[in-house]
């Protein structure tokens, strides 16, 4: 059925191969175009926000002593006394180079502090997601199994534990984890360590949280599919679990849960702003965190081009996947 509901759409006047275009093509070209246009709206935000800050980064970079000559110096050399419009040409012009200046506290290349700090960020986002993929994955496929796609007791419950545990931010789970795991018990440094000892509470904090969303939206899912009536027609015919699970059921489930974890996932790499200035992780978002406080506004507005890129990116791989995963979404869209 689905094959042939393709076939239509595929020659119907004006659309894919009907045209000789490949629906791709208009499909990838207008998810470029919204990068472009998202990634510039970001960084204007971040922009007129930075310049929005209260205090002055050169005059605390340089120091109580410093003169208003030295200050007035600075403030030229970063080219900070520009009006506010020259400021943002700048800017603009210096974007595609990716030369974003010097950062006014470090007196380094921002982007070459970010490249120190992005293997951080990636290793906790991406050791997290993976977790919480093979968690949620059989905790959801298990709790609308058991309930048989219908709402019972035990997915009432397990809806209601999960929506807790969402509904918990992460600075007050982070800071009880280091409650009773670093200063209670003591098994685990509480902040700023290294090794993989100062690895475990940041990942068990994100890890909860994401775990939580993904298996009820995996439960919800899964439990929809159950009852579609081919897949009655299924286990009618009596296959095995196997079969039936893996090969009928599972696919259509991962289809709608791919986007939301891509976004997950997308949020993750990009920076988890919180979790890393809780836990003094060395990651782009707690460099982030650190550049508003210190009015550092290069390095702000580089750290969030950065994390807006790759949460980008990772958004536009997950429309291409989901679109090869279920090509009539693509042809539709297109």
């Amino acid at each position: 059925m689905t094959s042939t509901t393709t076939e239509v759409a595929v020659r119907e006047p004006g659309r894919g191969a009907s045209n000789g275009i490949s629906p791709w093509v208009p499909f990838i070209g207008r998810r470029l175009a919204s990068f472009v246009v998202s990634l510039w709206m970001i960084v204007t935000l971040v922009f007129l926000m930075a310049r929005s800050l209260s205090g002055d980064a050169v005059t605390a970079s340089l120091g109580l002593d410093a003169s208003p000559e030295m200050i007035a110096a600075r403030r030229a050399e970063l080219g900070l006394d520009a009006p506010l419009w020259n400021q943002y040409l700048t800017f603009l012009g210096q974007l595609p180079t990716l030369n974003f200046g010097e950062s006014i506290t470090l007196r380094a290349d921002p982007l070459q502090v970010i490249a120190e700090r992005l293997p951080n960020t990636v290793q906790l986002g991406l050791t997290a997601f993976i977790l919480s993929v093979v968690l949620a994955l059989p905790l959801g496929v298990f709790v609308a199994v058991r309930a048989n796609g219908r709402p019972g007791r035990g997915s009432s419950v397990f809806h209601g534990v999960t929506g807790f545990i969402v509904a918990v931010p992460d600075f007050l789970l982070a800071v009880g984890l280091i409650t009773v795991f670093a200063i209670t018990l003591k098994w685990l440094p509480p902040a700023g360590g290294s090794g993989f000892e100062a690895f475990i509470l940041p990942v068990i904090t994100l890890t909860t949280g994401i775990t939580a969303t993904l298996s009820r939206l995996v439960a919800t899912e899964t439990g929809r599919v159950l009852n579609e009536e081919y897949i009655r027609t299924a286990q009618s015919m009596r296959l095995s679990p196997a079969v039936l699970y893996l090969r009928h059921v599972l696919p259509n489930v991962l289809t709608s849960v791919i986007t939301s974890a891509g976004l997950i996932l997308a949020s993750l790499l990009g920076g988890t702003l919180i979790t890393e200035t809780v836990f003094a992780w060395p990651g782009v978002g707690a460099l982030t965190i650190d550049s508003i406080l210190q009015r550092d506004y290069p390095m702000l507005q580089s750290a969030v081009a950065v994390i807006a890129a790759v949460s980008l990116l990772v958004t536009l791989m997950v429309d291409v996947l989901v679109a090869k995963l279920d090509p009539r979404s693509l042809i539709v869209k297109s």
